[in-house]
């Protein structure tokens, strides 16, 4: 018997309004699928103090006790998780911010390679593509494959508006259920691996402190894992990468 596909859907509303209806509508539309829906409304997450525990000395010794490890074990174990949004002053929701602030050391040290990612956005006004790119960017760094992002509008609730906001979510959450399937290994973006070779030196750089990125590191060589990398892209990524750290020292 097929293992069942796992679907994590981080719901950064405060209400169960618009978002919440859209995953609702995608989480009966697949009996087949284990979906889980998490409200960061009912959630304990506090807020980020800025002591930078989590990046200089390991996650563990944040001494903030909330349900951030139990979100992050749920997007672990699932094989996809989709991140969902409404579209607040042009940008993401505070509760979205939130969580992205408490997980920021992920971005320093990625854990989800492997993992496909979806991001979903509803949106009244303007914004939502500045919201999605938010997600697409921030949660790329932190390892996920994004398949497609969903942008919504939800200005009249209208049926028309309502039936075209149904097969457009359907049709990315589509993409989201073939590319778990397809069990396809994705090439680092450029963007990854720019990231990789600043993060890298910034390791090296601030080891003493930073010991938890330095560990991280100090055994990598191109990549987070063993990967072929075209040698273009590569250079290319290098020379980005050292231009933003030439900046980054310039003052130091």
């Amino acid at each position: 018997m097929d293992k069942k596909i796992k679907i994590v859907a981080i719901c950064e509303s405060p209400h169960k309004g618009n978002t919440y209806d859209i995953l609702k509508m995608l989480q009966q539309s697949n009996t087949e699928i284990d979906f889980k829906i998490l409200m960061l409304s009912e959630l304990n997450l506090k807020d980020c103090l800025g002591c930078y525990s989590c990046i200089n000395t390991g996650e563990e010794n944040c001494p903030l006790k909330d349900d951030r490890d139990m979100i992050i074990e749920e997007m672990k174990d699932a094989d996809g998780t989709i991140f969902a949004s409404p579209t607040y002053a042009r940008t993401i929701s505070a509760l979205m911010k939130k969580f992205v602030e408490r997980t920021s050391y992920i971005s320093h040290r990625p854990i989800f390679f492997g993992k496909y990612a979806t991001a979903l956005v509803t949106c009244a006004g303007f914004g939502a593509d500045s919201t999605s790119k938010y997600l697409n960017e921030n949660f790329t760094q932190s390892g996920f494959h994004f398949v497609s992002s969903v942008e919504l509008m939800v200005a009249t609730k209208s049926e028309i508006e309502t039936d075209n906001n149904h097969r457009k979510a359907l049709n990315g959450y589509e993409k989201l259920i073939s590319a778990i399937k397809s069990h396809k290994e994705f090439e680092p973006s450029l963007g990854q691996l720019v990231y990789f070779k600043i993060f890298k030196y910034i390791s090296e750089w601030n080891k003493l402190k930073g010991w938890a990125d330095y560990k991280f590191y100090k055994d990598k060589k191109n990549f987070y894992y063993e990967v072929k990398i075209p040698f273009l892209k590569n250079r290319v990524a290098k020379w980005i990468a050292g231009r933003e750290i030439k900046k980054f020292m310039a003052n130091r």
